[in-house]
């Protein structure tokens, strides 16, 4: 009975040991990226992801246009360093107080980003970050345009084009840190940024079309080498 008695004992120990050790490694994961002073410095580390909205000029075909869209990014933070990859969806309006949609494009590019400056919670509020950044990247560019309704003025719509063009730009970025995450996300922040990209001028084909009847539209002078954006993007993005 004594034996039995001894063998409960050490099974219940080793039992309250093992529950005991198992909750005091999962706390200690837990925590590994909480903050316990809103004022501790930062650690930007991990996936993030970008959502927001674009407008800006697109210059160098045959009409100079408005652009608004959407863009969304993934990537990941090494500290200072991120690198990502975007997708853009924009729609083709010409400039001015006119809404007339001419046509609309989509750009996928990798990007570079590097926080040159950066301002901490001493400066900014506890657990919150402000960088100013620099970036730069190449993507691939394609546009397409739309023939005029029955009903719209006879106008030129050029042919559709593919092209690879270079990005830079900066911004700045107003991150926030969850001093206890949750596991996702661990930093919520607003990113707002401007951006400029180069690409080779082509002279490609053009119509002159009302409705579904066109005609071949004359050739377009050489007048330009590049043809370039201007994109002004606001974000929401999260890290986890």
């Amino acid at each position: 009975m004594r034996d039995l008695r001894r063998l409960s004992v050490a099974l219940a120990t080793v039992m309250c040991l093992g529950f005991t050790g198992a909750r005091v490694a999962w706390a200690d994961a837990a925590h590994l990226d909480w903050a316990e002073n809103p004022y501790a410095p930062h650690r930007t580390y991990g996936p993030v992801a970008r959502l927001g909205t674009v407008v800006g000029f697109v210059y160098g075909e045959r009409y100079d246009v408005t652009a608004v869209g959407l863009a969304a990014a993934v990537g990941h933070r090494f500290g200072r360093f991120t690198v990502e990859s975007e997708f853009q969806y924009l729609q083709f309006q010409e400039r001015g107080p006119s809404s007339l949609r001419l046509g609309a494009g989509e750009r996928l590019g990798a990007l570079a980003r590097f926080d040159v400056i950066r301002i901490g919670p001493r400066y900014v509020g506890g657990n919150s970050l402000v960088s100013i950044y620099v970036e730069g990247g190449a993507a691939v560019a394609w546009n397409h345009w739309t023939r005029p309704s029955y009903d719209e003025a006879t106008r030129i719509v050029p042919g559709d084009t593919k092209r690879a063009e270079g990005q830079a730009g900066f911004g700045v970025e107003i991150d926030h840190r969850l001093q206890e995450p949750i596991g996702f996300p661990k930093r919520i922040g607003w990113f707002l940024g401007w951006r400029v990209a180069l690409a080779p001028h082509e002279v490609g084909p053009a119509a002159v079309c009302r409705g579904t009847s066109c005609k071949p539209a004359p050739a377009m002078p050489m007048k330009e080498y590049t043809d370039r954006s201007m994109l002004f993007q606001s974000s929401l993005s999260v890290t986890w």
